[in-house]
């Protein structure tokens, strides 16, 4: 099978969980980050993205894919490159790791599985969505497998890239604060008309269980892939706490952008890949991606 993304945070994790079924796999990367998949029962197919012969070629040679690339801040490349995949596709299952982003601003706080987009959505938030509809039409045409578009949220995991990601990302605003000691502001309860803001997030081991498994199961559609919702205060106390950093938490009546967040995203039809095993709780996760390799300190 074909996967995308494996030098990625999310990746990475995947082609541990195929490794450790068994499943033989082919990894695309460039020819600069190969070494970092070569492996026991993985060979490396050259190529990424703006490839799309390479693309092409990589997914016609392949009985599975597992699409889990992405440029993050490119949409156009990211909707070219399924495009290229989607038409070499010809027999097998197709599994896209998708974002919770593609939901955009649900006027639900409970957000099902099955709920439809709502504007504004981010331009990053609207290229999951051409993709996943461009995966969606073409599942079981033609020879072709099942569809599986897995929504993610945030992912969380000992792993470079998505240290970076905890850093620098959605969460950047709030680990720079604790890193400094600096006071730290987070929307209280009532804020903005809403009784809760925080950060939807998934283990990144737990992820690439769901992800496995719609190989074996595809869900013909869409579902999530969610291990729980933190709240803002909870979440700074508990970066503070882990960077040494003191900083003072207070509950306040704005929002700030960065933290207007307030969706809990439902993961039913994949609860039983994502049910936590040890080790996989917010606060133990957090722990090992700050206490990991490249530690920063105050």
């Amino acid at each position: 099978m074909l996967v995308t993304g494996g030098t990625g945070g999310v990746g990475a994790f995947v082609l541990r969980e195929l490794a450790a079924r068994g499943r033989p796999v082919l990894a695309l990367a460039r020819p600069e980050s190969a070494h970092l998949v070569a492996g026991e029962g993985v060979e490396v197919v050259e190529g990424d993205l703006t490839d799309l012969e390479g693309l092409r070629a990589a997914v016609e040679s392949a009985d599975a894919v597992i699409h889990a690339a992405c440029t993050f801040t490119r949409p156009e490349v990211d909707v070219a490159a399924m495009e290229a995949m989607v038409e070499a596709w010809s027999r097998g299952p197709f599994v896209f790791v998708s974002s919770v982003d593609a939901y955009g601003q649900p006027a639900d706080r409970q957000v099902a599985e099955d709920a439809a987009s709502q504007q504004p959505l981010s331009a990053y938030g609207q290229a999951k969505v051409d993709c996943e509809q461009l995966l969606l039409r073409a599942a079981g045409t033609e020879g072709r497998g099942g569809a599986s578009v897995v929504r993610s949220p945030i992912v969380w995991g000992p792993h470079d890239r998505l240290r970076d990601q905890l850093r620098w990302g959605a969460t950047g605003m709030l680990y720079q604060a604790a890193l400094a000691g600096d006071p730290i502001q987070v929307p209280g309860p009532g804020a903005g008309g809403h009784d809760w803001y925080g950060a939807p997030w998934v283990h990144a081991s737990a992820l690439a269980r769901a992800v496995t498994e719609c190989l074996d199961t595809p869900v013909h559609g869409t579902a999530n892939a969610v291990s729980g919702h933190v709240g803002w205060a909870d979440l700074a106390a508990e970066l503070s706490r882990r960077l040494g950093g003191d900083s003072e938490i207070s509950l306040v009546d704005r929002v700030h952008p960065d933290l207007d967040h307030r969706w809990h995203y439902r993961s039913d039809r994949l609860a039983a890949s994502l049910a936590e095993r040890p080790g996989e709780d917010w606060q133990s996760v957090l722990a090992a991606m700050i206490e990991g390799p490249g530690r920063e300190r105050a």
